[in-house]
């Protein structure tokens, strides 16, 4: 999967369904910052910052996966089948 085949913005499941793809194939995670930042409410800020200031800082296709699954575009179990794709991935790398 390359950049080109992200969405330009997420608004719809098939576009949530696009990103936890790219997360199952490896994609790099500066290409999907913009979508953490563009989901992230002031609320998701604080958590994330308590989070890192405590040393539990999760990884940038955690946080989006959260955030697909709160925005109600996917469900908590579809990103994390994206999420352990990419462990199992990452494993047989």
């Amino acid at each position: 999967m390359r950049l080109s085949d992200l969405p330009a913005l997420v608004t719809q499941r098939e576009d949530a369904v696009t990103l936890l793809q790219a997360i199952a194939a490896g994609v790099d995670e500066r290409e999907l910052s913009p979508f953490v930042t563009a989901l992230t409410t002031a609320e998701d800020e604080q958590a994330v910052a308590i989070m890192r200031g405590s040393g539990n800082e999760m990884p940038l296709r955690v946080q989006l996966g959260a955030l697909l699954a709160e925005a109600g575009l996917v469900t908590g179990d579809e990103a994390f089948q994206a999420l352990d794709a990419r462990r199992t991935r990452g494993a047989a790398a």
